[in-house]
């Protein structure tokens, strides 16, 4: 037997034959790496000449096996490298004349106890044979590639992409899987899922139908599995070599499988050389069917794992063409060069992974489709489909009734989802809504329509889903939530709420099951929906220019579309769960209308259609209400961004500097309680209020946008160098003006200059690096001048005031942005920022 395993060990590593799962040895596939140097025995060169033999030689091949002993005992028997017959001793601590238990196929991990007498009675076990086993023991094979695991983040997802052992992007995978069996021991599987593992395929047995064939670890790596929300497959071990054989092995997966549900289906292993591999192509293709069609009757995707070498020279039978069947390919190489289709290929037996000892099998998901991850028992898989919109990934593949729509065990949110019934289905439709953090209830949507929000980093919290058309009263849909912290809620039905309000808890997938009237729900219906009643709460819908009315935002969080110069044009408010009587108000003033009139209670307030801007707001409470909270809202609005929080009817945002309104915020708080935030400069008066008005001459840009009373002028972040400025006062209560010069590349300090004359350079290219600022006349005696410059490498730097120098000199270092702000003599300034002025 040793001679004939060196010659399919030789032949593996010549013609791309690679090991089984669970493996931890060596293999290798030539495809024009380089390689280090293998010895070749004369024997298996002779092999590489004439691969592929007839099948005819092997047509009628039968295994070594004796007659019946006289118990009725078959012992099963294996060849030596002498080419004699050696019958398998029975298992240690037993009586040659009372066991036939046989050797457990890792001897090392064998425990010494009595064998139980239900077992005694099985026949004795065959142990693993192939490229990978010898006598049950896994071979250690030497490398074979000289540059393999050069690469320091082979196997490893680098920029999203995963990478090689020679640092090449494997093209088409998409997630990262290992296979295991009791070979690795007690593995720490929440190890394992903290190292990048997105799936597991684990051995739950090999041979026939008996439980000392149960792989050890079995029970606990699939509880570990299902408890961590790791989705899993599993595959047996098949000794196959007849249908009677197969039935035996598919009887053996189906009972280990009760009660479990695995997401990436079962797969047959087919690979050992002294059993499967003595029978023609013919049997072997049979043998498959078998096994998966019994498997597959219950309810179970099936699939094939075996070498390249087999799957190009044994398993040749039409069999194997069954597009139901999943693939999966072992080849250690760089890549897989197999060139059929596929849906897992096995790149490595000595991958390294967090919470196992030793080697492991790596293995990555090759193919478009998405497994059934938790998939539910449905009579018709094509009535629906959805698709979800998940945190870092975006839109995953469409997935069929029963599915899971979404990713578990990875923390990331549900963002948004979408529902399509299947063609043929007459007048039947599907509706559904989301509960978005910050925003609430969504607007239903049908028939492929989004459902949430994509690109604003909010997740899906709960949703309600029905059935539409005159169809609809012959199902039912049931459908649940995956929950942060709460895992898979119960089953909810026919648009009835799943999920959680009040929580703050992100949903990580759907699951969706239209069945026919009447029939059992997929599993429990109690625990579905967790709601907590929002006291007090505010939600406010805005029109927005280019978008319309934007889904209802809640309680304080951003309204609108700030960070894309839009105009917001009408606004809506209202009242949720309110626990006292009374109502909200509130009126806009809009561009070339002024204020508009009072409203309430999610009327809107503004205009559609007319393209005018709102420039500022009032809101106010009334009845008991206005009794127990204060309404504070600020506004972002165009050069000013977010100004300060007003309360109660007090005016937020600007009247006279035709600045519009870009985004809003609402809060209740209960009476006399603290403010959101500051409440400084929540209005700004152009008519009244005296402003302090500054333009700066940007590299690139030329003159750029005017600030006002502390806003920022000029460009920060961009590396522009500031070149001129232009200072000026407006609606002064007092005589005076205001003074400025500027510190310039090549120049210096130059001459002051007053009320709105440039300062600086214009065309020359020279940066600006200080500037000082002062106040005159009476203005000087009743104001303080404060402010301070954003400075390349040092950012913003401190506050000074009243001619006192702000950034650097002797530094080479361009001014990029300022802000300057008028303060009542004796009232605090602004501070922080430290040093104002810096030099050699």
């Amino acid at each position: 037997m040793h001679k004939l395993l060196g010659i399919g060990l030789s032949l593996c590593l010549i013609l791309g034959g690679s090991l089984g799962p669970a493996s931890t040895g060596y293999a290798a596939d030539i495809s024009g790496e380089e390689i280090a140097t293998v010895e070749v025995s004369e024997q298996s060169q002779d092999i590489q000449e004439d691969t592929v033999q007839s099948e005819t030689q092997n047509e009628d091949a039968e295994p070594d096996v004796q007659e019946s002993d006289a118990s009725g005992q078959e012992q099963q028997t294996q060849q030596d490298a002498s080419g004699e017959q050696e019958i398998t001793q029975p298992a240690e601590g037993t009586t040659e004349s009372e066991s036939t238990e046989p050797e457990k196929a890792d001897t090392a991990e064998t425990a010494d106890t009595e064998v139980p007498e239900t077992q005694k009675t099985e026949p004795e076990e065959l142990k693993e044979n192939s490229f990978r086993y010898q006598n049950g023991e896994p071979v250690h094979q030497p490398q074979v590639y000289s540059r393999a695991a050069s690469y320091p983040y082979a196997w490893e997802k680098v920029n999203g992409k995963y990478m090689n052992s020679i640092g090449q992007v494997i093209e088409g995978a998409t997630k990262k899987g290992i296979d295991v069996s009791h070979h690795q021991g007690t593995i720490d599987w929440q190890k394992v899922k903290n190292d990048g593992i997105d799936f597991a395929i684990i051995r739950c047995g090999y041979g026939g139908n008996y439980t000392s064939y149960d792989d050890r670890q079995w029970l606990r790596n699939v509880s570990e599995c299902e408890r961590l929300g790791i989705p899993y497959g599993v595959y047996l071990y098949s000794y196959s070599e007849n249908t009677e054989d197969a039935k035996s092995e598919a009887a053996h997966v189906l009972r280990l499988l009760e009660g479990h549900n695995p997401a990436y289906g079962v797969y047959y292993d087919l690979e050992d050389e002294n059993t499967t591999g003595t029978v023609s192509n013919t049997t072997i293709g049979t043998i498959a069917k078998t096994f998966c069609d019994q498997v597959s009757a219950s309810g179970y995707k099936v699939g094939i794992y075996a070498s390249k070498y087999w799957w190009q020279y044994k398993l040749t039978s039409s069999v194997f063409k069954n597009e139901k069947w999943s693939k999966w390919v072992a080849q250690y190489n760089t890549s897989c060069t197999y060139e059929g289709t596929y849906d897992m290929w096995q790149c490595t037996s000595e991958g390294s992974v967090s919470g196992i000892n030793g080697f492991v099998d790596l293995n990555f998901w090759m193919s478009d489709s998405e497994p059934d991850e938790n998939a539910v028992s449905v009579s018709d898989r094509n009535i629906i489909s959805g698709s979800a919109h998940m945190q870092d990934y975006g839109w995953l593949n469409s997935v069929k009734n029963g599915v899971q729509i979404g990713v578990t065990g990875e923390s990331r949110r549900l963002e948004a989802f979408k529902l399509s019934i299947g063609s043929g289905y007459g007048d039947l439709g599907v509706r559904y809504t989301s509960f978005v953090e910050d925003k609430g209830w969504q607007t239903y949507a049908a028939g492929g329509q989004v459902s949430g929000a994509t690109g604003q980093n909010r997740a899906v919290q709960a949703v309600k889903i029905e059935l539409t058309g005159t169809q609809a009263n012959n199902y039912d849909i049931y459908y649940r939530a995956h929950v942060q912290d709460y895992g898979w809620l119960g089953w909810a039905k026919n648009g009835a709420a799943a999920g959680t309000t009040g929580y703050e808890k992100r949903m990580e997938a759907l699951q969706i099951a239209v069945v026919p009237k009447g029939s059992a729900a997929p599993g429990s219906t109690s625990n579905v929906y967790k709601e907590k009643a929002v006291t007090g709460g505010v939600g406010y819908e805005t029109h927005m220019q280019t978008y319309g009315w934007r889904a209802m935002t809640l309680n304080g969080a951003t309204g609108g579309v700030v960070g894309e110069s839009k105009r917001m044009e009408a606004f809506k408010v209202d009242l949720l769960y309110p626990q006292y009587s009374g109502d909200v108000e509130y009126r806009s003033y809009v561009q070339n209308k002024g204020w508009l009139g009072w409203v309430k209670n999610g009327t809107m307030s503004g205009t559609s259609g007319q393209g005018l801007r709102m420039e500022a707001v009032q809101i106010r409470l009334t009845g008991e209400m206005a009794k127990k909270y204060d309404i504070y809202y600020r506004v972002h609005t165009q050069d000013f961004g977010w100004l300060g929080w007003a309360k109660n009817g007090a005016g937020a945002g600007s009247s006279g500097y035709s600045r519009r309104i870009e985004g809003i915020q609402i809060k209740l708080v209960a009476k006399g309680a603290a403010a959101p935030g500051s409440t400084s400069g929540a209005f700004k008066d152009r008519t009244t209020i005296q402003n302090v008005v500054y333009q700066a001459h940007m590299q690139d840009y030329g003159w750029y946008t005017t600030a006002f009373n502390g806003s920022t002028g000029g460009v920060t972040g961009a590396a522009k160098r500031m070149e001129a400025l232009k200072i000026s006062l407006e609606n002064t209560a007092y005589t005076g003006g205001i003074q400025y010069r500027a510190h310039v590349q090549n120049i210096g300090w130059q001459s002051w200059k007053s009320n709105g004359a440039v300062s600086g350079t214009e065309g020359k290219k020279l940066r600006m690096e200080a500037v000082q600022i002062q106040l005159t006349g009476e203005m000087a005696k009743k104001y303080d001048i404060y402010y301070r410059v954003h400075v390349q490498d040092y950012g913003w730097l401190g506050w000074t005031k009243n001619g006192a120098k702000a950034g650097t000199e002797g530094l080479s270092r361009r001014m990029e942005g300022i802000q300057i702000q008028l303060v009542e003599k004796g009232k605090t300034g602004p501070t922080g920022g430290g040093t104002a002025f810096r030099t050699k």
